[in-house]
């Protein structure tokens, strides 16, 4: 589903604030966003421009099963 996936940064490491920047390719369109306790923000293009809702939905999960799998391994 996802050709990509990568963790680029924590924001606000050991504090109250923290987030995770991520990055992923889609069908060859690369989306960023920030992911913090199950709650994904993304940045612009949005992916909703270049995919149906059912498809964010699917790929949301598959993000968030990734996020919270690499950080326990952190």
């Amino acid at each position: 589903m996802l050709n990509q996936f990568h963790i680029t940064k924590a924001l606000f490491q050991n504090h109250i604030n923290e987030r995770f920047s991520f990055s992923l390719n889609y069908q060859g369109n690369d989306f960023q966003g920030i992911y913090h306790e199950g709650v994904i923000n993304w940045f612009n293009p949005h992916p909703l421009n270049k995919m149906e809702i059912q498809q964010l939905g699917q790929v949301e999960s598959t993000v968030t099963d990734k996020m919270e799998e690499l950080l326990v391994s952190m």
